[in-house]
């Protein structure tokens, strides 16, 4: 467990001209177990981080020792120095601990010797607190019309290109024989016959128109069917007849 007596005060201004500064608190993170996200001899702990600053400010402070690998940002400090690395969620306002991770591990020796930073904010590097953050934040907030229509031209262009695809996969299926294309449900507003299919069943309707008869629509034809029907019957009789009596001579037939 850390004391009071482990940690070196650091000066943090937010610009160079500042008179007044926050305190941090820092000690070098020493652990038996072995931490990737921690390295041993060079990762800084850090306490006390105001709610303002960000992983890319605080990267601009310390690199005053050194090069900084990184630095993540948690709501409470671990509960072992050894313990992963808790990523918090950015839109917590709240004084934070820090994991500063030094390429070096010289640079982390120097920087306790030091003792001294980078301001949080500057020219190159600038850190928007107060109305100004607030504003950019509300700006962000709202979409560029521009960009936005360019989106949704994006969208309905890929949309558009989607449904055609779709409709001419659909109306791709295999004519029968007859040049006919089965309409399913999937395709049933879709339908479109090939020239050589129309051909086809054009000259088929021709075929039909040359050849069909019409039957039992006059009243000769009626009257011809008729006895058509009678001397098949007749003949049908007849032949019944006859088939009895080669049963009753073949003594099959018994009646009684």
């Amino acid at each position: 467990m850390s004391v009071a007596g482990d940690f070196t005060v650091l000066d943090l201004r937010y610009e160079q001209s500042d008179t007044h500064s926050h305190q941090l608190f820092v000690k070098q993170n020493a652990s038996k177990a072995t931490c990737k996200q921690k390295p041993t001899g060079r990762t800084l702990y850090v306490l006390n981080v105001p709610p303002y600053a960000t992983e890319e400010a605080l990267k601009h402070a310390f690199s005053s020792a050194g090069e900084i690998e990184r630095v993540v940002l948690q709501e409470k400090p671990s509960n072992k120095e050894s313990a992963p690395i808790e990523i918090m969620d950015k839109h917590v306002f709240c004084f934070k601990v820090a994991y500063v991770v030094f390429a070096k591990p010289d640079s982390l020796k120097k920087l306790l010797r030091k003792r001294t930073i980078n301001p949080l904010h500057s020219e190159a590097n600038p850190l928007l607190t107060g109305v100004a953050k607030w504003t950019k934040t509300y700006q962000e907030r709202i979409p560029d019309p521009v960009a936005l229509q360019q989106e949704i031209d994006e969208y309905m262009a890929t949309y558009d290109q989607k449904i055609e695809e779709q409709k001419a996969k659909e109306s791709n299926n295999a004519a029968d024989e007859d040049g006919w294309v089965t309409v399913s449900k999937k395709n049933s507003g879709v339908f479109a016959q090939k020239q050589v299919v129309v051909k086809k069943l054009e000259k088929k309707l021709d075929n039909d128109r040359t050849t069909k008869q019409l039957k039992n629509f006059y009243t000769f034809q009626i009257r011809e069917s008729k006895k058509d029907d009678i001397i098949s019957l007749r003949k049908k009789y007849d032949r019944d007849l006859k088939k009895m009596e080669q049963i009753k001579k073949a003594k099959r037939f018994k009646p009684y």
